[in-house]
Parts: C-alpha cells; structure tokens; sequence
C-alpha cells in the first residue's frame, strides 16, 4: 500500500502538468481522481492539508479537504468505498466559448491587406513599363534623326551580314510575305499606282498594322545583289531620308516597300502636266525643302565610303504632312533599270551631269550638279527640260547661264520682295552646275543655304506664312 502510495506521489505533479494542458480530457480526470483518493487515505485526514483553497484550470473551485464538498454546482459527486464525497471529474462545459466571427474578421482583414500588395505590385510594374516602353520610344525617335553609323556600302560579306543584320537590324526592317503585300496594294491593282521610278511601278498600300506605305515592285530584270543592298540601305537613317521598312524577292520580282510621304514629290507643287509654274509654294518655302534635300544629299556623302545617289532629282524629293523635304531612290545604283527622266517628254535627262564620260563614273561632284539643276526648278518654278521648245540643248540650265536678268528667270508667282531674296539661291545654283573644279561639295551647300535663311527670315517674321491649300498635295494620292 506504501509503494503503491508513493508511485502515485510521484506521478501527481506529472497528472497536474496534463491536467492544466489538456483540461477537457477524461481520462486525466480519472487518473487524477484516483490520485487524489489514494492521497487521502495516505496521510491520515485531511487535517494535515489545512484550509488552503486550491484552483484548477477545469474552472473547478475545491474546498479545503476536511470538508470534502464541491462547491462548484457543476460537478457531480459520489460515493465510493463509504467514504464521504469524492469529486468525480466529469467534464464542464466551456463556460467561455470562442466565438467563430472573430476568426472570420481576421480572415477578411487578411483578404483585403493581401489585395491591397498585389493592387501595390501591379502598379508598380505598370509605370515601370510604361517608363521602359517611353524610353525606347524617346531612343528610337532621337536614332532617326540622329547621322547613322558608319556603313561600309558594297563591302559587307556573308559572315558579316550574320552579325551585322540579325535582330537588331530585323526589328526596324524586316522582309514581308507575298500574300500581306498583295493584300496591301489589292493585288497590285493599276488604282493604287502613285507614280513610277527607275526601279518601277510605286504603289499606295495598307499593311496589316494599319501603316501606310509606297510599295515599289520591279518584274522580271532582277539582280542578284538586291538583298544585300536592301539590308544595307536598312542602316541608313536621318530625318531628310526617306526609310525603308521591308522587301521582298522572289523568282520573278522584287518590291522595296518605303514610308509613304503624303504631300507627293516637290515637281508637283512646283508645275503643272506642262511644266509651267502654279504658285504654290513660297521663297521660305522653297529654301527650307531645298535645306532639308541637301542636308540629306549630305548626309549620305558624309558616309564612308561615300554613297552617291546617282539618281537626285525633283522627283525623288518628297515632301511629308507638314512639307518635310525627304530624298528617296537613294542607294540603289546598281538596281536602276533605266534613267528616271522627271517626267520630260525628252529622251534629253537635264539632271545628268554633262562632264561624265561614262554614267558609271558618278561621284559626288555628280549629285552636286543634279542638285543645282534641282534649285533651278525651285527658284523658276518649271521644269528642267522645256517641252514648248523644239531645242533640246535650251533646258533649265541653258536658260539660267545665259539669262540677263535673275528676276525674268525667277518663278513669276513669288512677290517682287522675295524675287529679290532669291538672289542668294541663283548664285549657288549656277555654281553648282559650272565646271567639276568650281562645283561646292554638299557640306558647303548647306552651309550657303542656312546663311540665306537667316537673310531672309525678317522678311516673314512679320507674317504668319502659310502654303493655302496644305490637302492639295494629299489629294493627289487619294
């Protein structure tokens, strides 16, 4: 009886540590009632406890032992072995219950701080995209305008066009499928025909990503250098150039596919089906396309090699929505079917500079004469070969060197004030088209031009100067 006694003295402090972690199980309520009985008959009476009250965490309040009554309503007492009341531990129910809404509240506040970091993120990453997409925007706006690198024309070879034209250079020009551009141009229909070069038919297309475009397509004649040379020219960039985006190359044609500039070429606005002038333009207006022709000109001098346009001309100068002059057909020297003869009816082309003794000896000195012959149209307003004249040798550049009076020689559409500031142009226009020795290079052609301008700019600095049908030109592609 003494051994089994102090097993359970032992084990009591054991049953207390379970009693107050798990209050609610029922087995520690019998072992824990059966401790305490054998307790009781071990020492004697429950005088030696005194009257201490003890708490336990069943929320169970127990007398001091020599009384052996519970106190707490909750419990139920009996009798066992004719001793006086024995609490048994029959489980109380939780006079605290927890409630489920708090629980609830705290998952909902959980919820909404939860949406509230991903609302953050999301944000987050939305301006820095935007940031990303407005600064390769800004990049890509400033690289057009900008010179383009230095470009090794004609001596690039096949390990080189691996490297050079990959997905840097595919991004800005790329090579279209058949199907898309017969869709653009409605299978090439005779309506959507804008004008023709020396590479051929130019047509007015729709592609799919809703850009409008001037599609050119040569049939038949084909070269074998044509990729090479698209994927060249693709390099070349500068705000007075016209761009190619795309090509195309097949066994039986070959389409270049440029922006589309809506005001049409300079000629247009220059004279009419005759080649006499129409007044549409002003002397301001004139200097800047002039301006913006050569700073493109020169801009493709300035390459190294140098590229020579072979091929300056009026008509090669188109003007965009707000008369933005841009030279096109450049670079294409080798692709050239035929001489574009700038509409003439002669067989006489007044853009050819006289001192070449072959075509293919074209140089720079070259364009510089085609560009003075282009001033000359600018400045009288007609066109370079005479058709009212059965003399082929009395074009716009015989008329010039042998005309007395600049101001009978001048467009008779400009005002008397700006007939006399055209004064700056027919100098360097002649000087352009003298002898190879005498002729400027194009630096030194823009550098003229940007000198008259700021000559004659107080002349329209009191006026609110503008062309007084801007359409017309658009009206001739629609």
């Amino acid at each position: 009886m003494f051994t089994m006694r102090l097993l359970w003295g032992l084990r009591l402090p054991l049953l207390l540590l379970i009693q107050l972690l798990y209050p609610n199980n029922k087995s520690t309520y019998k072992l824990y009632a059966e401790a305490l009985f054998t307790f009781n008959g071990s020492l004697g009476g429950p005088q030696q406890f005194g009257c201490s009250i003890v708490k336990y965490p069943c929320q169970v309040q127990w007398p001091c032992l020599d009384c052996y009554k519970l106190k707490d309503p909750g419990r139920i007492t009996t009798k066992k072995d004719g001793n006086k009341d024995i609490p048994t531990f029959s489980p109380l129910q939780e006079t605290q219950v927890k409630k489920p809404g708090g629980r609830m509240t705290a998952a909902i506040i959980g919820s909404v701080i939860a949406a509230l970091v991903v609302i953050v993120i999301l944000v987050i990453v939305y301006i820095c995209l935007m940031r990303v997409q407005r600064f390769m925007r800004q990049t890509s706006e400033i690289a057009s305008s900008m010179p383009s690198p230095t470009v090794e024309m004609g001596r690039v070879d096949n390990t080189q066009l691996v490297n050079s034209f990959s997905p840097h250079y595919m991004q800005n020009t790329k090579q279209l499928t058949i199907l898309e551009l017969e869709q653009a141009t409605r299978n090439f229909s005779h309506s959507n025909i804008i004008g023709e070069s020396g590479f051929g038919f130019v047509y007015k297309g729709l592609l799919q990503d809703g850009s409008i475009v001037a599609i050119k397509r040569r049939l038949f004649a084909l070269t074998q250098d044509f990729v090479l040379e698209a994927r060249q020219i693709a390099h070349i960039h500068h705000i007075h150039l016209v761009k190619l985006i795309g090509y195309y190359e097949d066994s039986y044609q070959q389409l270049l596919v440029y922006e589309y500039l809506p005001n049409g070429n300079v000629g247009s606005h220059l004279y009419d089906s005759e080649g006499l002038p129409i007044g549409r333009l002003d002397l301001w207006r004139r200097l800047s396309i002039a301006l913006g022709a050569s700073k493109g000109v020169e801009h493709l001098h300035s390459l190294v090699p140098p590229l020579v346009h072979t091929n300056f001309r009026t008509r090669n100068v188109l003007l965009d929505e707000n008369y933005t002059a841009k030279v096109s057909d450049y670079g294409f020297c080798k692709l050239q079917t035929k001489v574009d003869e700038a509409g003439s009816s002669s067989n006489v082309d007044c853009f050819i500079d006289p001192e070449l003794s072959y075509p293919q000896n074209f140089s720079e000195t070259s364009d510089v004469f085609s560009f003075g012959v282009f001033l000359l149209e600018l400045l009288s307003g007609c066109e370079a070969h005479n058709k009212n004249t059965s003399h082929p040798d009395e074009n716009i550049v015989f008329q010039a060197k042998n005309s007395v009076d600049w101001d009978k020689f001048v467009d008779i559409t400009l005002g008397e004030q700006e007939k006399h500031g055209a004064g700056g142009m027919m100098k360097l226009a002649l000087l352009c088209v003298d002898v190879t020795s005498r002729r400027p290079s194009m630096a030194q052609i823009v550098q003229e031009l940007e000198r008259i301008q700021r000559e004659i700019a107080p002349m329209y600095s009191r006026f609110n100067h503008e062309i007084g049908a801007v359409t017309l030109g658009s009206e001739l592609f629609q």
